[in-house]
């Protein structure tokens, strides 16, 4: 019994490195990216984004964009189901304030720590910054280990 519990302790650590390598290579690699100039030159949003913006990734993923709030520092995502329909989906909260990783840069924070959300999504904190009036350049975190976030992607959202 104890080495099955030594062998299940072993895996689970071997586990957590792994994540944290990946988690760090990830976002040394977003951090290398000529992205990350993009991102580092935009400005804090004014005025705060209202209504839909569609989204772009370098992913093909169902994600169709996001809806703001401004009056009440809300929003959510817009996605495509299954059936081809566009549904709401993934509530967040917006907020300014510095980068998570950029602590230089002010940002728009995108957070999605809220109850409505699975245990999963509260996780992520995207950020965007304005580079032309109607356009957002954004990236999208994962906060697994408190005080070692990491970078995962970049985002476009356009009027």
């Amino acid at each position: 019994m104890m080495l099955l519990f030594k062998i299940l302790l072993s895996l689970l650590v071997l586990f957590l490195v792994a994540v944290l390598l990946v988690g760090f290579l990830r976002t040394w690699q977003i951090s290398s990216m000529p992205y990350q100039q993009t991102f580092l030159k935009g400005s804090v949003p004014n005025p705060e984004p209202e209504g839909f913006y569609a989204g772009t990734t370098a992913f093909s993923t169902p994600w169709i964009g996001k809806k703001f709030d401004a009056a009440s520092g809300m929003g959510v995502n817009i996605i495509k189901n299954s059936a081809g329909e566009q549904i709401e989906k993934y509530p967040f909260k917006t907020y300014f304030s510095n980068g998570l990783i950029d602590r230089d840069l002010q940002v728009l924070k995108i957070d999605y720590n809220i109850p409505e959300n699975p245990f999963w999504a509260r996780w992520i904190l995207d950020e965007i910054v304005q580079t032309a009036p109607g356009q957002y350049f954004g990236k999208m975190h994962l906060r697994l280990i408190p005080g070692f976030p990491f970078s995962i992607l970049y985002f476009q959202l356009n009027k």
